[in-house]
């Protein structure tokens, strides 16, 4: 487990311990980060329950009723209380119901698997190599330079002059904060608090972990689409949250706030790199899901971006004409945007670093940032097709093809088709 990556696994490990609930990380053979699960826990598919008691030791049971998801389809199971004191991790326990299914395990034949962990998925932060899993901000967050005295900088990339008129961005993330007022492109965009840290000696706000980041998204978004509406929601628990919870969060933004285009600068890998049972129920009514590809510089895939239906985002460097050092890729990948040293609304007060080599010293912000990672190339993809669907008169699926396919037209040999701010 590189620094880190330990870094921010152990504060998200916290912030579920707060919640009452456990994570852990399963390793590869070579010892090596593979994915992070909930402990004591199976997301199974409703048909496998029985699978998965015959499998595994007597004391298997649905886990309590507050753990289950929405859609009937799946099931949360409970593995902590196996008789006869066997101990079981959730590695372990998958390992045996894959040799009782041997090779009628779908997951086999590009199918959903029928039983796996209970994945955390994550911000997009990370900035990692292959050997690591880090979350989807590829740095943490800096004071921008060139400011002018009088004020906080403007965004980088600028506002567009129009664009997105009518057109609903929904954005599930870490909420938005109470005070946008400097950011005059924010105004009107709506959602759930995120919440500031207390007031310290100093007279300063402390600036938690990943406060900001849905607020920073939106105002990417609004930079290519300044005419949308944006709603951000407050999702996930230490930037981290269960893969069904995140579906159910999805689903749940799509009925009540009636967006074109989802924003979802967050994800995991998977066990096996087979696809996401929870996604399995995944209804997307049209909408066009656009996601975060992920900071670990590996062609690994990152879901939900890997999914052929998603729009899988990954980063240009500041050059604008080479891959990020952090980005994922692979074919997988469908697009590539700047997502390096942008500038644009952060939370005003003082951030203490929780990553080497800055950790622990502390930077206060003026309500703006400059930050790296697909999490925030992610939403200028989305604020693009937003602007095409108003401009051209497109429904969301065809604007979505549009953007892609001027994408490709740009493409950069070596690195894939590419988009550009306006």
């Amino acid at each position: 487990m590189g620094n880190v990556f330990a870094s921010q696994f152990h504060a998200m490990q916290d912030a579920f311990a707060r919640q009452g609930t456990y994570i852990e990380v399963a390793y590869t053979l070579s010892g090596r980060v593979n994915y992070v699960y909930e402990t004591g826990r199976l997301l199974a598919s409703a048909e496998a329950v029985t699978l998965v008691r015959d499998a595994l030791p007597p004391g298997v049971d649905e886990a309590g009723k507050d753990e289950q998801p929405d859609d009937p389809a799946l099931r949360v199971l409970s593995i902590e209380n196996l008789l006869s004191g066997v101990h079981l991790s959730v590695p372990q326990a998958l390992d045996l119901i894959d040799a009782r299914l041997g090779d009628r395990n779908p997951a086999l034949h590009g199918g959903f698997p029928l039983v796996t962990a209970v994945q955390i998925m994550h911000f997009a932060n990370g900035g990692a190599t292959p050997d690591t899993v880090r979350h989807c901000p590829a740095t943490e967050p800096e004071v921008p330079c060139r400011c002018t005295p009088d004020g906080p900088c403007g965004p980088c990339p600028p506002v567009a002059p129009d664009g997105g008129a009518g057109v609903v961005i929904g954005v599930c993330d870490s909420g938005l904060l109470a005070d946008t007022a400097s950011a005059a492109w924010l105004g009107g965009v709506t959602g759930e608090v995120d919440p500031l840290g207390p007031l310290l000696l100093n007279g300063l706000y402390d600036i938690p972990r990943y406060c900001g980041h849905g607020t920073f998204i939106a105002g990417v978004a609004r930079c290519e689409a300044p005419e949308s509406t944006v709603y951000v929601a407050n999702d996930f628990i230490g930037g981290g949250l269960q893969e069904w919870k995140v579906v159910q969060k999805l689903q749940a933004l799509i009925a009540n706030q009636g967006p074109q285009v989802v924003n979802l600068s967050a994800g995991s890998y998977t066990r096996n790199d087979w696809m996401p049972l929870s996604f399995s129920v995944f209804d997307n009514g049209g909408v066009t899901l656009v996601c975060a590809a992920g900071n670990d510089a590996t062609n690994r895939e990152f879901w939900p971006a890997a999914f052929d239906w998603a729009v899988a985002v990954g980063a240009l460097g500041a050059d604008q004409r080479n891959r990020a050092w952090f980005s994922n890729y692979g074919d997988w990948v469908d697009v590539y945007t700047p997502g390096e040293g942008l500038v644009n609304a952060f939370a005003a007060g003082e951030y203490t670093y929780q990553e080497p080599p800055k950790r622990p010293s502390t930077q206060v912000f003026d309500g703006r940032a400059r930050w790296s990672g697909t999490s925030f190339a992610t939403p200028l993809a989305a604020g693009l097709i937003a602007a095409e669907m108003s401009q051209a008169g497109l429904t969301a699926s065809d604007a979505t093809q549009a953007v892609l396919a001027r994408a490709q037209s740009q493409a950069i040999p070596g690195v894939g088709p590419v988009l550009y701010p306006r």
